[in-house]
């Protein structure tokens, strides 16, 4: 299903369902058993695989704070592929939102699980979507943490632990102060700046067979010796993709410039198979005499292969989506483009990181207050990427090149888990 359809109908019926729900825990509240140890979590996030790893420092905070207690992890599908990688959680209940059949099937599959399992606390790290916290309270789980953002009288009601929406921190850090709140109950949250300092990226790390496994598959497209520098042109295809993007022949003549300076460089453009034909076509507008030291990707890669690509780039240039995340798992020199949202939420985070974004109040075009709703009730049509017209090939240029300068640490040669 479309997300637009998936998050229309989470708006139409969930509140309807939510409130019905409210409704009966305050009525079952008095006959309620006392609660017992929290043995078992049940974490849901289903938007947006950069938010995974976003969150994943929450995730390592829960096993400290309740050492020995199993991790479930509620999501879509296609995340599965991504937990697997980041090895944090212990079971994983999928929903496959494929058509409205399979995403009914599969959800009522969920919720026998969860029941099944006996789930202690569930945990939403959705902000607005009102689909997890329906289906946590249809699957019997009776203590919920998640995010009081709007003034939805059910939420002061299903939610026992009310996380605060804090726009002016990264994501990583909301996510986190979630947890900081189910650890200490503080609302004023003296003591978060120590407690989210201990909490960092899991970090993978390709084995030598797997750095030699995708020089094999590349071929002649990355000679012995030669520098790797990865682009990824795209987004999001549901939340105003068009507004989120740079100019096609940016991102080639940003390619152009760095093959020219450095005649030893390689530019891989990368992409996903539903991304194939906007980044050949990218790709095919690099300059003619620079076009074989310039390719597509798109397509091609597995998420793993993915990683190892950016284990292997001496830098990634990313709009601000899945991939630019999934660079920060392997410590890619990264500079993140951000055109419709603030780095202040979302920057990459590492060691050797950059971000380039239009003026403050260009910014964002769409928010976690408005819905993500980038047209403002407008056509979505008529949403451009003026925005990201502002950002010149020499903003990105100035961010780049110090990175590119710096060099990339030794490789790290242990095999990956």
């Amino acid at each position: 299903m479309n997300v637009k359809v998936m998050r229309r109908i989470d708006g139409l019926v969930g509140n309807l369902v939510c409130s019905a729900l409210a409704v009966a825990k305050q009525v079952a509240t008095p006959f309620a058993r006392p609660r017992g140890p929290i043995k078992k979590i049940a974490i849901m996030k289903f938007f947006g695989m950069g938010s995974i790893v976003v969150a994943s420092p929450a995730l390592a905070a829960l096993r400290d704070l309740y050492p020995g207690a199993e991790l479930h992890f509620v999501t879509f599908k296609s995340n599965r592929e991504l937990l697997d990688i980041l090895g944090v959680v212990d079971h994983a209940h999928l929903v496959d939102p494929s058509t409205p059949v399979t995403f009914a099937r599969s959800t009522l599959t969920v919720i026998r699980a969860l029941r099944a399992a006996d789930i202690d606390l569930a945990i939403d790290l959705e902000f607005f979507a009102k689909f997890p916290l329906a289906l946590s309270s249809l699957a019997g789980i009776r203590k919920k943490a998640g995010f009081y953002l709007q003034a939805e009288s059910w939420r002061r009601t299903i939610l026992d632990v009310r996380g605060v929406y804090n726009h002016y921190f990264h994501t990583r850090d909301i996510f986190l102060s979630l947890v900081y709140l189910l650890a200490t109950d503080d609302p004023y949250f003296l003591g978060f700046g120590a407690f989210a300092a201990r909490y960092h990226y899991p970090r993978f790390v390709p084995s030598q067979l797997e750095r030699a496994g995708l020089r094999k598959k590349l071929g002649a497209r990355l000679p012995t010796g030669d520098e790797l520098i990865v682009i990824n042109p795209n987004t999001s295809p549901d939340l105003a993709p068009e507004a989120r993007k740079w100019p096609e022949e940016r991102y080639a003549q940003l390619a152009e410039r760095l093959l020219r300076e450095r005649p030893r460089a390689r530019v891989a453009f990368v992409g996903a198979p539903s991304e194939k034909a906007y980044v050949e076509r990218v790709a095919g507008l690099v300059a003619p005499e620079l076009r074989a030291r310039a390719y597509s990707l798109a397509g091609e890669l597995t998420l793993r292969e993915l990683l190892v690509l950016f284990a292997e780039a001496a830098l990634v240039v990313s709009n601000d989506s899945g991939p630019m995340h999934l660079a920060c798992l392997v410590d890619a020199p990264t500079v993140g483009l951000f055109f419709a949202d603030t780095p202040t939420l979302f920057a990459p985070v590492g060691s050797r990181v950059r971000s380039v974004a239009p003026p403050l109040y260009s910014i964002p075009l769409f928010t976690v207050y408005n819905g993500k709703d980038a047209s403002f009730g407008r056509p979505s049509a008529e949403v451009t990427n003026a925005a990201a017209c502002t950002v010149s090939l020499d903003d990105v240029l100035a961010e780049v090149r110090p990175l590119l300068a710096a060099g990339r640490p030794a490789v790290v040669t242990e095999l990956a888990p």
